[in-house]
């Protein structure tokens, strides 16, 4: 948690100096000359009977209320400044850091705590803060100099303040340790919760179809009990700290009114200097009744400064501080797997003994069962995800040396599941505004064929397209991401799978295009259908994790079972069609 103070505050530190001065000075002129005031009205004015001491001093306490008045506001500005500054920087570096996260780390981490992390704990601390400004830097200071003003008028009174203090902070800081591990596991309970939500609302079409809503409903009712008994038992250890101490120190006020009456009988002390004990002790109850909030607070903080923490100081299973090696001054764009071997967090080998060559000016195709593998090669091949075992070389570099910022420069990628953004058409496809170039552009528009969506549309290139591209078809989406992969200048280009919701006619064009506008590129094509692959240079047959076959389309029919299958049942479908 100190880490974190010191490096988010720090930059914001006149604002905490201003929010601590200003918030001394409130409490100086309140203890200090607002108080007295009361004692110097009985003295001065009502045992006299001197009113105009009594004006004087009501006009000076109107004088320091206003003084007062000021400074909580100077506090509760500067205060917010320093505050939402922190919270700024410390969400934009939980942001950045997730945005540098690959799949592999995702999937260590899990997509829900890292948004619970940068929201709610994020919010927990800043919740700590703004009154670790305003309160909890001064309550000890007030609570020693409440306690040394009554000790100078009484010294009986202070003996019993100082005895019930002690025991009520002994009390309260042993109950408050107990609740950790509840407030840890409360976290845990909400990022199942955001688990829950993000797959309703991106699952929503199957849940849908498959009559699932009132299983979904039943997972996210129980997952809300499971968080609210966390949530129950976890505030139930500290939230009756606040009301026992309120009470124990009802009792305390009730013993000094007893024993001050005593005093006074005993004329032992005055009633002016009571009446000031009594207002002190009011400020002393309230600084009191802070440290319950306190000792509310600090575990969730701690809990959630711990996962923010541990957020920002990840790193991935293994270790990348080796990647120094300059890029290459000639990009060919050669890829070359060895013997690679890859399962992902928790399960099986997902590939195994991978080894093939994707050279410029050639295509290589991918084509298997699903599940047998292909994204996943896409996925390693452009640094991802590292593989267990096995290397991959970039231009004969090894991948566990090239820099991330390198690799993807390398690569042009069309991913499998379309991703457009709310924004216009030209900005989809050429969202990297530095590096625009117009005739490439219009290169891409042309070879994906989208061009042809756009002749409809009287905006053109301004056309402003809905969020997932939910205004336009499947087919459409496809070419879009097509004209994005093919508009980037790189030496390799990956098509996922991206020409599966296309027609024959449209996906031969965009075929040739491919051929034709990335001449002397690397490309790297995976498809279900063998009348997509077929013309390649070469084809890699995957099935179960693992090479099948590898050569052209008519050598792999002659050796290769498993092409030899799928090529038949995709032709008897064929058949069956028409």
């Amino acid at each position: 948690m100190y880490r974190i103070l010191k490096t988010y505050l720090k930059p914001r530190f006149p604002y905490v100096v201003a929010t601590v001065l200003f918030t001394a000075l409130e409490y100086v002129l309140q203890i200090f000359f607002l108080l007295p005031q009361s004692k110097d009205i009985i003295n001065n004015g009502v045992l006299n009977k001197d009113y105009s001491a009594i004006l004087n001093s009501a006009l000076v306490m109107l004088g320091l209320t206003l003084a007062v008045g000021i400074c909580s506001v100077v506090t509760a500005y500067t205060s917010a400044k320093a505050t939402a500054g922190f919270v700024s920087g410390l969400r934009r570096d939980c942001f950045f850091k997730g945005e540098q996260l690959s799949p592999q780390d995702f999937a260590a981490l899990g997509e829900s705590t890292i948004i619970t992390r940068t929201t709610a704990d994020v919010t927990q601390l800043q919740i700590m803060v703004i009154n670790l400004l305003r309160l909890w830097l001064m309550v000890p200071i007030l609570i020693i100099v409440e306690l040394a003003m009554i000790a100078r008028l009484n010294l009986t009174v202070f003996f019993i303040l100082a005895v019930v203090f002690a025991a009520v902070v002994l009390f309260l800081v042993t109950f408050s340790a107990k609740s950790l591990g509840d407030f840890s596991e409360l976290q845990k309970k909400v990022d199942r919760i955001n688990l829950l939500m993000k797959e309703r609302i991106l699952g929503v079409r199957p849940i849908r179809a498959f009559r699932n809503e009132k299983l979904e409903n039943d997972k996210s009712i129980q997952a809300h009990k499971e968080s609210h008994d966390m949530a129950v038992r976890a505030n139930a250890r500290i939230n009756f700290l606040s009301p026992i101490a309120l009470v124990l120190m009802s009792w305390v006020v009730v013993l000094i009114y007893l024993v001050g009456n005593a005093q006074i009988q005993a004329k032992m002390t005055s009633i002016s200097d009571l009446i000031l004990i009594f207002q002190y002790i009011t400020y002393f109850i309230t600084s009191l009744m802070i440290i319950p909030f306190v000792v509310n607070t600090l575990p969730k903080a701690s809990v959630s400064a711990r996962r923010v923490n541990e957020l920002l100081n990840y790193e991935p299973a293994q270790a990348v501080e080796w990647r120094n090696t300059p890029a290459p001054a000639v990009k060919n764009g050669k890829i070359t797997f060895k013997n690679v071997i890859f399962g992902y967090a928790g399960a099986m080998d997902v590939i195994a003994d991978v080894s093939f060559v994707a050279e410029p000016g050639r295509t290589t195709a991918l084509i298997g069962p699903t599940g047998s593998g292909k994204t996943t090669i896409l996925n390693l091949m452009q640094g991802l995800y590292q593989p267990t075992f096995g290397d991959i070389l970039i231009d004969d570099v090894s991948i566990h040396a090239c820099k991330d910022s390198w690799i993807r420069d390398y690569f042009s990628y069309g991913t499998q599941r379309p991703m457009i953004f709310q924004d216009t058409v030209k900005n989809n496809i050429c969202p990297d505004k530095d590096h625009f170039d117009e005739a490439r552009f219009k290169m891409a528009l042309e070879g994906s064929c989208f061009s042809e969506v756009l002749k409809d549309k009287p905006e053109g290139v301004d056309f402003m397209m809905s969020q997932g591209g939910m205004n336009i078809s499947g087919g459409q989406r496809q070419r879009l991401s097509l004209a994005r992969t093919m508009a980037k200048d790189a030496p390799v280009y990956v098509f996922d799978d991206t020409l599966s919701a296309l027609d024959a006619r449209t996906e031969k064009k965009v075929l040739d295009a491919i051929r034709t506008q990335l001449a002397g590129k690397t490309i790297v094509l995976v498809a279900q259908k063998i009348s997509t692959i077929q013309d390649a240079d070469h084809i890699i047959v995957m099935d179960r994790g693992r090479v099948a076959g590898q050569g052209r389309h008519e050598d792999l029919l002659k050796t290769c079972d498993v092409y030899k299958d799928i090529y038949e049942t995709q032709c008897y479908l064929e058949q069956e069609g028409e």
